[in-house]
């Protein structure tokens, strides 16, 4: 069996970028009366949300959610977008999300190995410059949380200030983002807006090359 392997990367620094302005946001529909509340008090004080989800990206996540809910199967997939600094407050914009076969049950997920040249390859031909700001999971029918292994991934893997984990729940209809803090983690607000509405134009370039290499 073959795996992929990142032979070069690019490393980008943040972009000082005014964020999606407030006509173009909209909660989710999914969200709970405590994240809801957390939605308006954030709007209302014009500071900037920590995670920015399109609406592209939205209805994939919970498209993929859906589809595996009959069957009480977890799915999961990265977040691509890019980091930003508004008046001194980093926040991080979802463009798109990308997925590939998985090795799921009810309680757990992972990428299965043998799609992971589809998955790197996916990534390459995303159609714009993008940074990994995080992932998403579902926890169908056991609400939004970040489970012990939940929380490993999220400290080895995405263990940056700007990196989310998006947890969806396609049973109860719950939605929630995450953030590391210190030992554990906190729900951190995010909104829902409209690229075309009011959002900068995608920058074409591929940056992440892959090759299959053999196991030792």
């Amino acid at each position: 069996m073959a795996r992929p392997k990142i032979i070069k990367e690019t490393r980008r620094p943040i972009i000082d970028r005014e964020p999606p302005g407030q006509a173009s946001l909209a909660p989710h529909e999914w969200l709970s009366e405590g994240s809801s509340e957390a939605f308006k008090r954030t709007l209302g004080s014009r500071s900037a949300f920590a995670l920015y989800l399109s609406s592209v990206a939205e209805q994939k996540i919970r498209s993929h959610a859906i589809t595996e809910a009959p069957r009480m199967l977890e799915v999961m997939g990265f977040l691509l977008g890019e980091v930003c600094r508004w008046k001194g407050q980093v926040y991080s914009i979802v463009r798109d999300v990308v997925t590939t076969e998985l090795k799921s049950s009810s309680s757990k997920v992972r990428f299965d190995p043998k799609a992971f040249p589809k998955l790197f390859a996916e990534l390459d031909e995303s159609g714009f410059d993008y940074i990994l700001v995080g992932w998403y999971h579902s926890h169908p029918g056991h609400t939004c949380f970040l489970s012990r292994t939940d929380l490993e991934t999220q400290k080895t893997m995405f263990d940056q200030p700007y990196h989310a984990a998006l947890v969806i729940d396609p049973i109860n209809e719950d939605v929630k983002t995450f953030r590391l803090v210190e030992d554990g983690y906190e729900e951190v607000p995010f909104a829902v807006f409209s690229p075309n509405k009011d959002c900068p134009k995608r920058v074409k370039t591929r940056r992440l090359k892959v090759r299959p290499v053999a196991l030792d």
